[in-house]
């Protein structure tokens, strides 16, 4: 298994344990093209749904892709961090959502003057201690 592989196993393992062993059936060229592609696309909903293209990697999974190692800002899908801002939870993903979700969380780590990366945890954070 190469470093781009492997790499994208611990990152499934991390976000999404049970597709971890989908993301081992993708070859190495795939992986690599897949993410070569989404990582420098100027097309945002290319980005995302290029990464969903990869077996094992589903919105919630492509999103820890971005929010890592995009130049841009991105947060990552989470029942915990979307339930914080009282997002809508009965539907499937989709791009309208999802871009709906990157512009409010840039919005938000702005007015807080934080990073991506504090903002998401800090809204996890919130959930795991008021979510009944």
């Amino acid at each position: 298994m190469t470093a781009s592989l492997m790499s994208s196993c611990r990152l499934s393992r991390w976000k999404s344990p049970r597709s971890a062993p989908l993301i081992q059936r993708n070859d190495e060229a795939y992986v690599q093209e897949i993410t070569r592609f989404a990582l420098t696309t100027p097309l945002e909903r290319a980005r995302i749904e290029a990464l969903t293209l990869l077996s094992g990697v589903a919105w919630p999974t492509a999103s820890v892709i971005l929010h890592l190692y995009h130049l841009e800002r991105y947060p990552i899908l989470d029942f915990r961090a979307l339930w914080s801002v009282q997002a809508d939870l009965k539907h499937a993903y989709d791009f309208g959502f999802w871009m709906a979700y990157v512009e409010f969380c840039r919005v938000q780590a702005d007015e807080a003057n934080v990073d991506m990366r504090t903002l998401d945890r800090a809204l996890w954070q919130y959930s795991k201690e008021k979510q009944p």
